[in-house]
Parts: structure tokens; sequence; C-alpha cells
């Protein structure tokens, strides 16, 4: 065999072994890549089932109960392309029911009461979540900014009606319990989560109702203190509580709150 050929045979053998070497990284780059984007698809698919399941149904309107379920069945018919699965199929199946249902539901969804701190919090942070979604929507094209900013400060109301809602809550309790100054305030605790977007035609809504109820206590108030029936010492002793307990939640939604800049 001449010189020649032997130049040429080891010539080849290197490109051959370039190019395995170059299909092997392209493979494993291939692979990597189709984990990473079934992985995101599945973290996607979760977040998505928690804004449907997890906020309660009072602040979920009908159209975002329907994008936020179309978005889901979006991501599974993408996730079930990298990867066949018949769970998947079958949540697709169960996810196109609930959507139906929603489509077709003429009925308004009954309310979850928020009755503690604790649960404002964790719905305040699953609606903060959801507009963090919608943003992503609009950046990729998936909502008109139109729709989008809609969506957008409706969701920035529902995240101050959250807190107003505990407030609401706790004066009615304060009602019930006779406490009628207490109450009030808890009234004023609403108007001040209000005030936050008191453009917002809902708020505005909203704080006619709460003023007029405060008035409604006032008088109920001043016709039990002219018949002796209020204890001042206990109404002001839960009063200042209240205030206490107030003013600790505001440090922290300004420390926390994101859409008031």
């Amino acid at each position: 065999m001449s010189a020649t050929a032997i130049t040429i045979i080891i010539i080849l053998i290197i490109l051959g072994s370039i190019s395995l070497l170059f299909i092997s990284q392209a493979r494993e780059k291939a692979r990597i890549e189709k984990i990473r984007k079934t992985n995101a698809l599945q973290d996607r698919y979760r977040r998505v089932q928690r804004l449907i399941n997890e906020i309660p149904p009072q602040y979920l309107n009908k159209e975002l109960r329907v994008m936020i379920l179309e978005r889901g069945i979006e991501t599974l018919s993408e996730l079930v392309a990298l990867k066949p699965d018949p769970t998947i199929q079958s949540n697709i199946k169960n996810d196109q029911q609930a959507l139906k249902t929603v489509q077709e539901s003429t009925e308004t969804p009954k309310p979850v009461p928020i009755k503690d701190e604790a649960t404002s919090k964790e719905v305040s942070k699953l609606l903060e979540l959801l507009y963090r979604f919608i943003e992503r929507q609009r950046a990729t094209k998936k909502l008109d900014k139109s729709t989008s900013n809609k969506y957008l400060a409706y969701i920035n109301y529902l995240i101050s009606k959250v807190r107003a809602d505990l407030a609401i809550t706790k004066a009615k309790e304060a009602q019930k319990n006779g406490k009628l100054r207490v109450a009030i305030h808890n009234y004023h605790n609403a108007i001040s989560e209000m005030m936050r977007i008191k453009d917002n035609p809902l708020a505005i809504k909203a704080l006619t109702g709460y003023k007029a109820k405060i008035k409604q206590l006032e008088e109920a108030a001043e016709k039990e203190g002219k018949e002796g029936t209020v204890n001042p010492e206990a109404e002001k002793e839960s009063l200042n509580k209240e205030w206490d307990d107030y003013l600790d939640k505001d440090d922290d939604w300004q420390k926390k709150n994101a859409y008031d800049d």
C-alpha cells in the first residue's frame, strides 16, 4: 500500500472520529435540552395548578379561570410531545373537562372567607404569582397588551382586596360580639388597603360600601353609648390591640408590595 493511500486512510479515520464526536456531543446536548424543557414545562404546570386550585374562587373571575386552564392545557400539550405519558394525556382530558365546565357555568362560585393573617398572606403571594404569570404571557405575546393590562389592573385590585377582606371579617366578628368601635376600626383598615388603588373603579365601589357601613356602625355605637351599654375600657383595649396588629401588617406590606411604586 502506497504512502498516499495510508495517509488518506489516516485522514479519513481522524475525520470519522471527529464526526462521531460531534454527533455524540449534539445528541447529548439535545438530551440535556429536552430534560431542561421538560422540567420547565412541569414546573410551569405546577404553578398553573396552584393558581387554579389554591386561589379562593372569589378572587378569580371567569375570564381568568378560562385563561389559566387554557395555558395549563397548552403546557401539557407541549409536555406530552416531549414525554409521551398516559398520565399527561389523562391530565389534558381532565383539564379540558374543567375548562368546559367553567365556560358553561352560569353560577358564581361560593366564596371562601379569609379568616386569618396566614391565609391572607398566602393568597396575596399567589395573586402576586398570577400577576407575574400575566406579565410573562404578555412578554411572550400570548396575551395582547390591552387584555394583559386589564388583567393586571384587576389582580392589583385583588391584592388589596385580600387584605381588606381580612379586615372586614374581623369587623363582622367584632360587631357580632358587640364591639362596635373595634368593628369601625377594622372597616377603616379596609379603607386604608383600598386607598392604595383608590382610582380603580372596583376600589371606588368598595370604598363607598365601607364608608356606608362605618356610618351605620357609628350611629349604632352612639345610640348604645347614650343607653350606657358600651364598655369603654374593653372597647379601648381591643381597639389598641387591633391597631398594633395593623401597624405590624402595614410594615410588612410596605416592604414586600411591589405594585405601589
